[in-house]
């Protein structure tokens, strides 16, 4: 238990984990200098767990079953991961999506255009986990919605920054560089070829809150600015929309620059704009 936990450990610091090392290793061990290492290894808790369970039930001090303990401490941990597991895939399957577009931008990043679930509600900021069954059928990765809670679909923006996002990219940079029949051309159709795509989400981030705060600065850096997408989408799209003030009688829109203000007369019914 102590060799498989300390091969966990070490594969989950940062020289390993971010393939730091991958270059001053010999050849034959540069796998193990990449995030697939890492999470892989990581999941030997779970053999770590059921050695830790036979070592306690065959205590030598202890001949009554209710008295080796171990099992009860591991049941617990063990039932909230298996669940969060199976919402997981259970969310995943009836949330399905379909890839309508993928392209690659400047700076090695990745950008997915999906389906929208039927159900699947959510606010600017927060993030969902992206899963591509052609790349690794176990891994599930964060990464943050970018498209606004009003648009039909979805979309992600994915940094190529380590052995999975560089997979990814990969398998779709493939059918991008097919020729697209005439069929699947028009606008927002479902192209075959594209790997399959499964989500889980969403998730809430601090991001979201934003519209807690009147004054709101946002700084982002790089693929750090995608939380930010969404939000400044869905603020554009309300600059044109009409705002009701705290007089319920009073409306005020303000377009590109341009003021208008219609006020209902109470007692003739009318409207009159002003501008």
């Amino acid at each position: 238990m102590v060799f498989l936990m300390a091969i966990a450990f070490t594969l989950a610091l940062p020289w390993f984990r971010r393939g730091k090392l991958e270059k001053t290793l010999p050849r034959p061990l540069k796998k193990l200098a990449s995030f697939n290492a890492f999470w892989y290894t990581h999941h030997l808790f779970i053999v770590v767990y059921i050695l830790l369970i036979v070592h306690g039930y065959y205590l030598y001090l202890s001949k009554e079953w209710y008295k080796k303990t171990t099992w009860m401490y591991l049941a617990v941990p063990i039932a909230l991961y298996a669940c969060e597991r199976l919402i997981r895939a259970f969310r995943s399957s009836i949330r399905t999506v379909k890839v309508v577009n993928a392209a690659v931008y400047p700076g090695n990043v990745l950008t997915l255009k999906m389906s929208r679930p039927k159900h699947f509600k959510y606010k600017s900021g927060q993030y969902m986990f992206v899963n591509c069954p052609k790349v690794s059928p176990f891994e599930w990765h964060p990464f943050s919605i970018t498209s606004a809670p009003q648009d039909d679909y979805l979309s992600v923006h994915i940094k190529v920054n380590g052995d999975w996002t560089k997979a990814i990219k990969g398998v779709f940079s493939e059918v991008i560089s097919k020729p697209v029949p005439v069929k699947d051309t028009s606008h927002g159709a479902h192209n075959p070829d594209y790997p399959k795509i499964m989500i889980d989400g969403p998730y809430g981030a601090p991001a979201q809150d934003y519209k807690k705060y009147e004054v709101v600065l946002l700084v982002g850096l790089g693929i750090g600015a995608t939380p930010m997408i969404s939000i400044l989408l869905r603020t554009l799209s309300t600059i044109c929309m009409p705002r009701k003030t705290l007089n319920s009688t009073k409306w005020r829109m303000d377009c590109k620059g341009s003021h208008k203000t219609k006020t209902k007369n109470s007692r003739r019914g009318e409207l009159t704009s002003t501008g």
